[in-house]
């Protein structure tokens, strides 16, 4: 019997790519799967119970919450859009519909909440930015929040990158909060996978971009292994991992980090 067995499990995104994996792998393992998502689609993954939503807005999000009614083991939020919707939507259902989905069903959960958040590599400079993820993320009323960025540079551009660079903020501040007593919340952050939201990514960050990472790792990451991360920080089996980034890209990462920033930190040490 698998540690997620008989939980109750919300998944956001559940109708297709990677969270059409996920919610398919706990309904395999035998969890109640709660999903929600804007649609609901007859190819989508059959859950315990479906919600129709909308995590674009505050009123959204808390009509989410409220549907569900009964306690909560798990929380996935996966639902993520990319920067080919407006920038405003992106950094509310990217980062803040997370950030208050999570507290708006922290009442529900049992003893031990799990949060696990679908971030991205794309939002790998989190720690370079944290001061402005953060100040964001300070900001409660959704309008005020967006409001608060709306004149930064290239918004129209970055706003995928910071929303996930949010999102991991958003877990971290969350998983050492200390106000919930044996929560654990986490972040999955995969490079590219194979699922319908590709093509908006090849639309946004260019094929050269796309199209690099596929072919260093040699292909792009299917959504049943970015599910398989994301299923095992929602386990007992990573009962003592919180507070964590876990990147799932074939060792992008660690590439673009040794060609882009481990360099630049270089020369900024040696000017000082």
């Amino acid at each position: 019997m698998h540690s997620l067995t008989g939980k109750t499990v919300v998944v956001t995104g559940h109708a297709s790519g990677i969270g059409a994996a996920i919610a398919a792998k706990l309904i395999d393992l035998g969890a109640l799967v709660i999903g929600v998502d804007r649609t609901d689609t007859e190819s989508a993954p059959r859950p315990f119970n479906t919600i129709v939503g909308d995590l674009s807005t505050f009123e959204g999000v808390r009509a989410i919450a409220d549907a569900i009614d009964r306690p909560i083991d798990v929380l996935i939020n996966n639902a993520g859009v990319a920067a080919t919707q407006p920038w405003r939507t992106v950094l509310a259902v990217n980062a803040l519909a997370p950030r208050d989905l999570t507290r708006l069903l922290l009442p529900k959960f049992g003893q031990q909440p799990v949060v696990v958040t679908t971030a991205s590599q794309a939002g790998f400079r989190w720690q370079q930015n944290f001061a402005r993820a953060n100040n964001f993320l300070a900001v409660d009323d959704w309008d005020d929040a967006l409001d608060s960025v709306s004149n930064l540079p290239d918004i129209d551009t970055i706003c995928y990158s910071m929303s996930k660079e949010a999102a991991i903020v958003n877990s971290g501040n969350l998983a050492v909060d200390g106000k919930h007593i044996g929560l654990r919340s986490n972040t999955v952050s995969p490079g590219t996978v194979g699922t319908p939201l590709l093509s908006d990514f090849t639309a946004t960050m260019g094929e050269a971009a796309i199209d690099g990472a596929a072919a260093w790792a040699g292909r792009h990451a299917t959504p049943e292994e970015i599910a398989d991360a994301v299923l095992f920080l929602a386990s007992d089996e990573s009962s003592w991992i919180s507070g964590a980034d876990l990147p799932v890209d074939g060792g992008y990462g660690s590439l673009v980090f040794r060609t882009f920033v481990a360099p630049a930190v270089g020369r900024a040490g040696r000017q000082a």
